[in-house]
């Protein structure tokens, strides 16, 4: 059984916040305040393109313009990664999280 981790509260009438979230009316208070993280922009075509065009210019015979386009692109799509990889984790760490119905504390 799982209750409460707060040592004030220790009740046993806690839910899963996913559930908890979805049986709230849209006009609750409560739902924003529960509301799941907000989803990355994972998008790659900018860093695919920049990857691209520094492709297109070292072939053109700019070398170090290209590789520094490049590298660039490379840069930008690892921090699109990164972002949306946490983005990822924030959101099964809410998937996971729990409410107690007694104080409405999160854990």
């Amino acid at each position: 059984m799982i209750v409460c981790p707060s040592p004030k509260c220790g009740s046993p009438n806690v839910a899963d916040l996913p559930h908890y979230w979805q049986s709230l009316p849209s006009e609750s208070p409560l739902k924003a305040k529960y509301a799941p993280p907000a989803a990355a922009d994972a998008s790659y075509w900018a860093a695919l393109v920049a990857v691209v065009l520094g492709i297109a210019v070292m072939v053109s015979g700019s070398v170090l313009i290209g590789l520094l386009v490049t590298a660039g692109g490379v840069g930008w799509g690892a921090l699109v990664y990164r972002r949306a990889a946490e983005a990822e984790a924030r959101l099964a760490d809410w998937n996971n999280s729990r409410v107690c119905l007694a104080c409405t504390g999160t854990f």
